[in-house]
């Protein structure tokens, strides 16, 4: 026996199947939304972030630029190179921030300076005016940006002059006279150094997360990144992508904004803001560390809930069992009750639910199949009785029946049911052959009652030696008295003198029999219309008459023959029926009466596909010699 499968497992690992499902959906969804507001809310705090940065460094740059301009307004005013240099070298001793400063002044044999700077033990060193500047010199590049800027402006990074061994970016004053023609021509370049070291601090210091980004672009310079390789990696993904080239152009511009850069692993964001100088502050965060605390509760939740949905499984799967044991054990009752143990216990259930609701069904089940099948058995007896008796019965017809068939005639009758309403007989009186055929309206015992009374009668009026209406009228009336169904009969009856072959016959409502001549195309024998028999009792019927020629057949039936149906409801017919009585073997005079029979009633047959017979099939055959 193939072992069956526990509707408890089944039912609980469906149960948590799907409340499994539910829970990744809740996960998910809340995983993507907590997701989405807390990268938001990183990107605003670093955006703040940034900003308060901004302002801290952009309060010491205004203050430099401020010590600059007022040295220039005191140089321009008092065009002395010693006191330029004195004024310069008292403002790298007394400022923190300038860690060294210049006075360039242009001249037609070349660029003149006098410069100022403070060394790592505080002393401030100045340099005298001097000439001879290589083309790639701090002097010969500031001059440059003047031509550049016309204008104050700040220099990206560089390495200070005078081996310094440090960065400083420097801000730069021009100063311009006015000639007598009008024309402004470059007086003086100042400028104030400062290390860019407290800027890089800064950078580094401003770290959101633990490999977040910060730096300061000027220029073509980075301030916050110290490794070359990155920074080449830096410049080379924003000459290949379109994103970053973007992104460049925004800060380029100005602009205060955020993007989204990166894939994979490496996705984060920027976000950006420009300094008043044109310098542009960024901060780059990757979202793996933005979101990694997230992960982490996302994580934790996660086998936290699978945790809690196998101890679900498991109480499911208990609680389940514990519920379904009854109906376990009505299934193994329902089993033992299959096999014939009808008195087999039901277990006891006092639950109230719909289980003792189950446990009573199977309770009026058990006692309404003992009932059924003691009813079973006694309607089972009644009925082997009364097919014995139907049995006894088809005999008892069957045995009414003549089957000692004279040489030219032959006949056969097939009952649709046990019994029929059809009939057939002869009797020979001397010349004189009588035959008829009828049947009666229904089928079953009924029928096959009322035939056995219309053959009764017509037995009895056969020998009175009148005439075929007379007979006729004797039998309607014997049948009538005792007909309180309104049944009828239609009959054929017919008396043939076998010396004369001269033929009386009467129809009674019954099919016209077919005539087939030796000579001469067989045809359906007209007849005048008399009512069936068993209706009216003093109906007047009117007989015919017919001279036959010899080699002649006559082909009587019933309506089982030309109405025998197909399954697709079509009908035999008496189109079909009359070019059967035209073939050779109904024709020929050598075919004998019971062949004819025969080959009828499988052309019928062979007709109807198997389609069950739906009417008694009744068939007679007389050859006149």
């Amino acid at each position: 026996m193939k072992k069956t499968k526990s509707f408890a497992r089944r039912l609980s690992r469906r149960v948590t199947i799907f409340i499994a499902i539910l829970f990744v959906a809740q996960l998910v969804v809340v995983g993507l939304t907590s997701n989405k507001i807390i990268a938001d809310e990183a990107a605003v705090s670093t955006r703040h972030m940034l900003h308060g940065t901004i302002s801290e460094i952009e309060l010491p740059l205004g203050e430099v630029e401020i010590a600059t301009g007022t040295i220039a307004a005191l140089i321009s005013s008092m065009p002395d190179v010693n006191y330029a240099s004195m004024a310069m070298k008292r403002t790298v001793e007394i400022d923190s921030l300038i860690c060294g400063g210049s006075v360039i002044y242009p001249t037609a044999q070349g660029p003149k300076a006098v410069m100022s700077y403070q060394d790592s033990n505080g002393i401030v060193h100045s340099y005298p005016l001097m000439g001879g500047w290589a083309d790639d010199s701090w002097v010969c590049r500031c001059l440059a940006y003047v031509d550049k800027f016309r204008g104050p402006f700040w220099v990206e990074p560089y390495l200070a002059e005078g081996n310094r061994n440090m960065r400083v970016t420097a801000y730069c004053y021009p100063i311009y006279h006015v000639t007598d023609s009008g024309d402004s021509t470059l007086y003086a370049v100042v400028t104030s150094e400062l290390p860019v070291d407290w800027i890089e601090h800064k950078c580094e210091s401003l770290r959101p997360y633990p490999n977040s980004m910060t730096t300061i672009v000027c220029g073509n310079t980075i301030i916050g990144l110290h490794d070359s390789v990155k920074i080449a990696q830096i410049q080379t993904a924003f000459a290949e992508k379109k994103e970053l080239q973007e992104l460049q152009e925004d800060m380029k511009r100005g602009v205060d904004s955020m993007r989204r850069i990166g894939s994979g692993t490496s996705l984060g964001y920027i976000v950006y803001g420009p300094l008043h100088n044109g310098w542009v502050a960024s901060i780059f965060c990757q979202y793996k560390e933005v979101l990694r605390r997230s992960s982490l509760m996302h994580t934790n939740l996660l086998i936290i809930g699978l945790i809690a949905i196998a101890l679900l499984y498991i109480i499911c799967r208990l609680v389940i069992h514990r519920l379904t044991t009854p109906i376990t054990q009505l299934s193994d009752a329902a089993l033992r009750m299959a096999k014939g143990d009808l008195n087999t216990q039901l277990p006891e259930i006092k639950s109230g639910d719909e289980m003792m609701h189950l446990h009573d069904s199977f309770v009026y089940m058990q006692n309404s199949i003992t009932e059924y099948i003691d009813e079973l058995k006694t309607t089972t007896a009644a009925n082997e009785r009364m097919e014995s008796e139907l049995c006894v019965a088809r005999n008892i017809q069957m045995g009414m029946l003549r089957t000692d068939f004279p040489g030219n005639v032959a006949a056969m009758l097939v009952p649709a049911k046990e019994v029929g309403g059809d009939l057939y007989d002869f009797v020979q009186k001397g010349n004189h052959l009588y035959f008829t055929i009828g049947d009666v309206s229904g089928k079953g015992v009924p029928a096959s009652l009322m035939m056995a009374i219309t053959r009764a009668g017509l037995r009895f009026v056969a020998g009175m030696g009148q005439t075929m209406d007379k007979l006729l009228e004797r039998v309607n009336v014997s049948v009538t008295d005792i007909n309180s169904d309104n049944m009828f009969v239609t009959l054929f009856m017919a008396r043939v003198n076998l010396e004369t072959r001269h033929m009386e016959y009467c129809n009674a409502g019954h099919n016209p029999i077919i005539v087939v001549p030796p000579d001469g195309e067989p045809y359906f024998l007209k007849a005048k219309p008399n009512m069936a028999i068993g209706l009216f009792e003093d109906f007047v019927y009117e007989a015919e008459s017919l001279d036959l020629t010899a080699g002649t057949r006559l082909v009587l039936y019933t309506d089982g023959v030309n109405e025998a149906e197909r399954a697709d409801n079509s009908l035999f017919g008496n189109d079909r029926l009359l070019a059967w009585a035209k073939s050779d073997l109904v024709r020929n005079t050598a075919t004998t009466d019971k062949e004819v029979v025969d080959n009828l009633y499988n052309t019928v047959q062979q007709f109807t596909e198997g389609n069950p017979q739906n009417d008694d099939i009744t068939i007679m055959s007389i050859s006149i010699a």
